[in-house]
C-alpha cells in the first residue's frame, strides 16, 4: 500500500475518499473555495487520508453516524448528527465510522483557501499573530456556521447561483471563523475603521459602477474596492444603505435592464444575457422566470 504523504492538496485530497460523490464545485468558477460531498458508505473500517493545506471543514449532510479518528497516535470517537461540524487538522489522520441511522449517510466538505482567510483578517485588522484553528475539536457546534456551509452546497447544485453570491458566502463564513475560532493579540484599533459619514456616498459610487458595467463579472472584492471598504464592512454597509445583498441588488438591476430589452428591442434571449451580464440564456432564464414569474420568451409576447 502506498505511503499516506504528511499533506496533500484539495483537488487531490478526492483521491482519499471513500464514498461516491455527490456534488463537486471544482468545475464552477467559484473563487477561493472547494465545495464537495459524497454518499459514503455505511462501514468503514479503516480510512487514511492526508493533511490538508487549505483550512477544512466537514459536516453530516444526512443521516448520522458513530465517527473515531486516530490523530497523532489517539483514537477519538463522537456521535454525529445532521449539521454537527468537525475540523480536519493539516495532518495525517486515520478514520472509522458506521452509520446509526437507516438514513442514508451523506458528508459534505468544505476547503477554504488560507490566502482568502489571511486576506479577510488583514481587512478586519486582525494582527499577523491572530491564528485560526480549531485545535483538536473532534465536534463543535456553530448554527451559523451549519447555515451558510448548507447556503454553499445549494449554490452548488444550483448552476443558476451566481459567483457574486458565493463570494458573499465565503467571505461571510472566513470573518466568522476568524471573531470567534482565532487566537491572538486581538484587533487593532483604528486601522479598520472609516468615517461613517462618507459611506452613503460611497455606496453610491459603488452602486453607479455596477449600473456602468452590468455585463462585467462583478466580485466582491472589486465592488469593495470602489467603496474604498474592506470587503467583509463593504457587504454589510451595502446591505444596510441598499436593504439588498450585493448579489441581490447586481441580480435585480440585470433583470430590470433584461426586461426593458426584451420590450424595447428584437435582440434574442442569449443576446440580451450576456448584455447584462449573465453567463448563458439557460442561467438567464431561470432567474427571470424566478422574478418576472415568466420566462424571457413568455414575457416579450405578453408586450
Amino acid at each position: 500500500m502506498a505511503r499516506i504523504p504528511q499533506l496533500t492538496t484539495t483537488l487531490a485530497y478526492d483521491r482519499y475518499m471513500a464514498g461516491q460523490r455527490l456534488v463537486s464545485s471544482v468545475d464552477r468558477e467559484w473563487r477561493h473555495l472547494v465545495l464537495r460531498s459524497y454518499l459514503e458508505p455505511a462501514r468503514q473500517d479503516l480510512l487514511e487520508a492526508p493533511g490538508l493545506r487549505d483550512f477544512t471543514l466537514m459536516t453530516l449532510a444526512s443521516g448520522a453516524e458513530h465517527l473515531e479518528r486516530n490523530l497523532g497516535g489517539r483514537w477519538q470517537s463522537a456521535d454525529m448528527r445532521v449539521n454537527d461540524l468537525w475540523f480536519v487538522p493539516p495532518a495525517p489522520i486515520s478514520w472509522r465510522w458506521h452509520s446509526l441511522s437507516d438514513e442514508p449517510l451523506s458528508t459534505l466538505h468544505v476547503h477554504i483557501e488560507r490566502d482568502l482567510i489571511d486576506s479577510v483578517a488583514q481587512q478586519l485588522g486582525l494582527d499577523a499573530s491572530r491564528e485560526l484553528s480549531l485545535g483538536d475539536a473532534m465536534r463543535f457546534n456553530d448554527p451559523l456556521i451549519a447555515a451558510l456551509l448548507a447556503a454553499l452546497h445549494r449554490a452548488a447544485r444550483d448552476p443558476a447561483d451566481s459567483r457574486l453570491y458565493v463570494d458573499t458566502l465565503v467571505h461571510a463564513l472566513a470573518a466568522h471563523l476568524l471573531q470567534h475560532y482565532s487566537g491572538g493579540n486581538g484587533a487593532r484599533r483604528g486601522s479598520a475603521t472609516w468615517t461613517e459619514r462618507l459611506v452613503p456616498r460611497r455606496i453610491r459610487r459603488v452602486t453607479d459602477y455596477i449600473r456602468a458595467n452590468l455585463a462585467e463579472d462583478l466580485a466582491i472584492a472589486e465592488l469593495a474596492e470602489q467603496a474604498g471598504l474592506s470587503s467583509f464592512h463593504f457587504a454589510r454597509v451595502f446591505r444596510r444603505e441598499t436593504g439588498e445583498t450585493p448579489h441581490q441588488f447586481v441580480t435585480r438591476l440585470r433583470l430590470e435592464e433584461a426586461a426593458r430589452l426584451l420590450r424595447a428591442t428584437d435582440r434574442t434571449v442569449l443576446q440580451i444575457a450576456l448584455e447584462v451580464g449573465f453567463e448563458n440564456a439557460s442561467h438567464f432564464s431561470v432567474q427571470f422566470k424566478r422574478g418576472y414569474g415568466a420566462t424571457p420568451l413568455a414575457y416579450r409576447l405578453r408586450g
